[in-house]
């Protein structure tokens, strides 16, 4: 079940993956965390008692794979369950007038909900 676009104004997390910067709506972002040493094989992280799965979304997004760095961050989202995604970049948090893309800079930036 897909959950409706929050009403606007809403705040949301500016966040690059690779080339791509999108808006994450701030009620999804649990936490973010530093990067930390990634296993071989599927990237899971212990987080308070839990074992989560990284998710990295650039293969999706059709970028190449890249090795964790320290400046890179773990971003904890409620979608509903819990998960992890491996993201380059963060911040700032923004306030975005209505649902849908919003224009940072002259740039369209998709909000993924």
């Amino acid at each position: 079940m897909v959950t409706p676009p929050p009403a606007s104004p809403f705040q949301a997390l500016l966040v690059r993956v690779g080339q791509a910067r999108f808006l994450m709506p701030l009620a999804r972002v649990e936490r973010l965390y530093p990067m930390v040493h990634l296993p071989p094989g599927p990237p899971r992280v212990h987080l308070n008692g839990e074992t989560l799965s990284v998710v990295d979304p650039r293969p999706a997004w059709g970028q190449a794979p890249t090795e964790p760095a320290a400046a890179q961050r773990l971003m904890v989202l409620r979608a509903p369950t819990r998960e992890v995604w491996w993201v380059d970049e963060v911040g700032p948090i923004l306030d975005v007038e209505r649902p849908g893309p919003a224009v940072i800079g002259g740039q369209v930036v998709n909000v993924l909900w």
